[in-house]
């Protein structure tokens, strides 16, 4: 492991600061350019230490895949099965909705081994939170996490189609959610 210096260490600390917002902000397609200079970088300090746009982008989103992964392992201990689902479903998509990079990075960044390990982390969490709900009869038995997941990348690709109404993501998942339910 190498040791960094003190200014290299504030500079990379200010990169990823700044990377995350603007990642968070504009989606993967944000330059360099403009991260270094949120930064109060150079561009060659960013490629210093991120050999690629990518690299930088999967060093935001483990940061990110780490945070949500923790967030459902703890779900794992609500004694609702149906409620620590729905309440994955809305860190989930709350997620998705305030970073861009989230919604339409990951499967850019999926061969990097941080967020691949920390994805598959998230995935076998929503599994068992969708397992656990099914068991107890709070979700309709013919659906898999894969289905819910296609169910709410398709309400968040449906939001930001929409533009002028920023929370509409909100209402889409609501109906998803009404739509997993188990008929009474």
């Amino acid at each position: 492991m190498t040791v960094l210096r003190a200014d290299a260490r504030r500079n990379l600390g200010r990169v990823l600061e700044a990377a995350s917002e603007a990642f968070a902000e504009l989606g993967p397609d944000v330059t360099v350019d403009e991260i270094a200079r949120r930064a109060g970088v150079g561009h060659g300090t960013v490629f210093r230490r991120f050999p690629t746009k990518d690299a930088l982008l999967a060093a935001v989103l483990a940061v990110r895949l780490e945070e949500l992964a923790d967030s459902a392992e703890s779900l794992l201990e609500n004694a609702d099965p149906g409620a620590a689902f729905e309440e994955f479903v809305w860190l989930a998509a709350g997620a998705c909705g305030r970073d861009r990079a989230l919604f339409e990075g990951v499967p850019r960044c999926e061969s990097f081994p941080d967020v691949a390990t920390t994805k598959k982390r998230v995935q076998a969490c929503a599994d068992e939170l969708l397992e656990r709900a099914q068991a107890v009869g709070s979700l309709r038995g013919d659906v898999t996490a894969d289905d819910v997941s296609a169910l709410i990348v398709s309400a968040m690709h449906a939001a930001d189609q929409r533009g002028a109404e920023p929370d509409a993501w909100r209402r889409y998942i609501a109906v998803v959610l009404a739509g997993l339910r188990a008929s009474s």
